[in-house]
């Protein structure tokens, strides 16, 4: 399977997925929502195309029309999420500059971990969930370098390494963090911020 079958629209789990107006009149959405909430279920490995069809509520010719196979449908899953966390992640940048920009990264990341499969999905399907988070950090280091290279220690902090080594320790941090989660909510972002040099372990600044 290729690609990151990570939710990042809010959704812990089957009951949290809601599908705006726009979403429930595209087949495709529908599909790939079904598919997203039965894999939060039950792990890839046991994702039926017949039952995607039957919550998606389209005839299996419709769904084949858009997907032709599993590992199809679980790519299509990645690459939505991939889109829908470049497009978070823009939208807390905008209008942020300086450290204020990797604040509002370190945020998006901690609520990108926040609304990840439950972790009981790690011990059903350990390989699976390597793999998936192996496709993860490159997205999750990419945000982080783009912050960085972008001046954000000019109002004084001290850069701690160079972008593309301080960016994969923060990734890194912050995936730990699923696979090894705190019993403290608060952790990721104390730890992520710790990381990158940033003091104490709040929310950005308003």
């Amino acid at each position: 399977m290729t690609a990151s079958a990570f939710s990042f629209r809010g959704c812990a789990n089957s009951a949290g997925c809601e599908m705006t107006a726009a979403e429930r009149l595209d087949p495709a959405d529908r599909i790939l929502d079904a598919a997203q909430r039965l894999v939060l279920q039950s792990g890839a490995r046991r994702l039926s195309l017949t039952q995607v069809a039957k919550l998606a509520g389209v005839a299996r010719p419709t769904l084949y029309r858009y997907f032709v196979s599993k590992d199809e449908l679980i790519d299509a899953l990645g690459k939505r999420e991939y889109r829908r966390f470049n497009t978070a992640m823009s939208a807390a940048l905008s209008g942020r500059s300086g450290v204020e920009r990797l604040e509002a990264a370190i945020d998006l990341v901690v609520t990108f971990l926040q609304v990840q499969p439950p972790r009981h999905l790690v011990d059903l399907e350990p390989g699976f969930v390597n793999e998936q988070m192996a496709r993860v950090l490159p997205m999750v280091t990419a945000a982080f370098v783009a912050v960085l290279d972008g001046s954000v220690y000019s109002d004084g902090l001290p850069a701690a390494a160079a972008p593309r080594d301080l960016a994969g320790a923060l990734a890194r941090t912050a995936l730990s963090h699923y696979i090894f989660p705190d019993s403290d909510p608060a952790a990721a972002r104390r730890h992520i911020r710790a990381a990158a040099g940033l003091p104490g372990g709040g929310h950005r600044r308003a």
